[in-house]
């Protein structure tokens, strides 16, 4: 088994502790805990790592929260190896804040221009950690700039900036997963991360944008919506990078609102199926999530998340009803949205569904090809399930498909789909990420042979979102390579004069170095580095998205 999972500040408390000669010591000594066989027993962890040595975890619903718990009976400790390799090489679990620390947000509600007092200080401190990683890299950033992410990440919390706070813990995963080799390492998810957090510690720090909205919540608010009648739509697998696995079912109202229910809890892909068939935790319906996604609910006392989440609370009455299919009212109305508006919403809002109707026009190795009025996209498998039942749909070219999918931003014409109906020899719709589809659910016919992969065309902004990316895995030298003035001059010549320039100037301070009288390098800590780089890569976010945008919709309507 692997290690418990840790709170952000327990890192740094660990790793702090340690002698320097250890603390350089512990990212080649990682592999070391492969080998443990870590035995948990209610609230009580434990390793026995040699024949005198034993390393013991008390934890408080399954995560180590302080320090001092973590004990080691070896002669070096508290000082010693085994606990610094322990929390390196655990997952960080964003958990809710504790009574102490919303007792220190409570006391400085003494607000001056809209800012709590501290929250410039430690929005100092996190952009920093973020700077020390564009500098040196994901490759080169080891456990002991991993723990100064997370000492940044606890100040933040402490001082009630949850929305920076969450994005440093998954920074930190991110990283964890690349030092581990990790498949679920993706560098441009760790780029995005990076982003997200840098653009609210500098507004944070520049004073710019709402403050509250910068801040974020420490728990989801719920408040009182009244009564509802809900209607079933899909059920959608989770299955998060961060440890959480379950569900989440769509449902939608009279009056074509969409909300959902969740059912995500910690844990891996086997969740997924056991969350689909167990019961929807609001009142006493007798209804499993894969059962509410084809029937419907009465609520009273509703309450829900300013996401449109419903709440599960004990004031809340549930009542099952009956559903409405995908060809009746209200469900129906959500396909006769136009694109163009779906599309305005699904980028300026948190809602991402888009409702599609189209004719399948075959499958590639790695999407199902369906053809709209404006064109054919292609759609994704956010599942292995879903990936399989996509390349039987694609063996019937020209069969109608209704399909509800959601907006991938920054790939042209590419969506990810959840669920689908159509001629299809199955009750209602298919949950594409759970379900799983035969043969003999399809219209008689051929199969087709697969389409060969499209040619995929870069953007005309990829010569910068590569160096972006590849700054987040090598650091600052690789933005100071000669190649990067090369492409600079690449896009001045296709008339991306702007997206040249800011080429252009993170190679310049990249390469603007000061140097000692010996001709070191000394380590720089301004911020322009870190803030041309946070420029590119916002850049080329907006830059593709308008791309993308675009791609949906014939010229005419693309330009409204």
């Amino acid at each position: 088994m692997t290690v418990p999972p840790v709170a952000p500040e327990v890192v740094p408390a660990v790793l702090d502790a340690l002698p320097p000669r250890l603390r350089k010591r512990i990212d080649g000594a990682l592999d070391r805990a492969r080998e443990w066989g870590v035995e948990v027993v209610g609230d009580a962890a434990s390793v026995r790592i040699d024949a005198d040595t034993v390393l013991s975890w008390t934890l408080h619903s399954g995560v180590l929260i302080s320090a001092d718990e973590l004990v080691c009976s070896c002669l070096l400790a508290p000082k010693c190896l085994h606990r610094g390799i322990a929390v390196a090489v655990a997952s960080v679990v964003e958990g809710q804040a504790r009574a102490d620390v919303a007792d220190v947000v409570e006391q400085e509600d003494d607000v001056v221009a809209g800012e709590r007092r501290g929250e410039r200080a430690a929005a100092e401190v996190l952009w920093g950690a973020c700077a020390e990683i564009l500098r040196v890299g994901v490759t080169g950033s080891g456990a002991v700039v991993r723990s100064e992410l997370l000492r940044a990440v606890h100040g933040a919390r402490l001082v009630g900036l949850h929305r920076a706070a969450a994005g440093g813990v998954r920074i930190a995963t991110g990283l964890a997963a690349a030092k581990a080799g990790a498949s679920s390492f993706d560098r441009e998810t760790v780029a995005d991360d990076l982003t997200e957090v840098m653009l609210v510690c500098h507004d944070l720090r520049s004073g710019i944008g709402d403050p509250v909205a910068l801040r974020g919540t420490a728990r989801r608010e719920y408040q009182p919506v009244g009564a509802l009648r809900l209607y079933g739509l899909c059920t959608e697998a989770v299955l998060t990078s961060s440890g959480y696995a379950g569900v989440v079912t769509h449902v939608v109202d009279a009056d074509r609102t969409l909300w959902t229910v969740p059912s995500v809890y910690p844990g891996g892909a086997e969740r997924i199926v056991i969350a689909a068939d167990g019961p929807v935790a609001m009142g006493e319906t007798g209804l499993s999530h894969r059962q509410l996604g084809r029937s419907g609910l009465v609520l009273s006392g509703a309450t829900a998340a300013p996401d449109r989440r419903l709440g599960a609370g004990k004031a809340v009455r549930a009542v099952a009803a009956a559903g409405a299919t995908w060809d009746e009212q209200p469900v129906a109305g959500l396909w006769d949205e136009p694109l163009a508006d779906q599309l305005t919403r699904a980028f300026h809002t948190g809602q991402d569904l888009l409702f599609l109707s189209g004719v399948v026009s075959g499958a590639t190795k790695t999407a199902l090809r369906l053809r709209l009025d404006t064109g054919d996209i292609d759609l994704l498998g956010a599942t292995d399930a879903a990936r399989d039942n996509l390349r039987l749909l694609g063996e019937r070219p020209g069969m109608p498909l209704r399909v509800v999918a959601r907006l991938v931003p920054d790939r042209p014409t590419t969506a990810v789909a959840l669920a689908a109906a159509g001629e299809l020899a199955v009750t209602g719709h298919v949950d594409l990420t759970i379900d799983r589809l035969q043969r003999s659910h399809l219209p008689p016919g051929v199969p087709a042979a697969p389409l060969p992969a499209p040619a995929v065309e870069p953007p005309p902004s990829g010569l910068l979102a590569t160096v972006v990316d590849r700054v987040v895995l090598g650091g600052r030298p690789v933005a100071a390579l000669p190649s990067t003035t090369r492409d600079a001059a690449t896009l001045a010549r296709a008339g991306l004069t702007a997206t040249a320039g800011l080429l252009d100037t993170l190679a310049t301070t990249a390469r603007t170095r000061a140097r000692d009288p010996f001709g070191r390098a000394i380590p720089d800590p301004t911020d322009a580095f870190p803030t041309a780089w946070l420029t590119a890569a916002l850049h080329t976010r907006e830059f593709a998205r308008a791309t993308v945008r675009l791609s949906w919709l014939p010229p005419e309507q693309g330009a409204t």
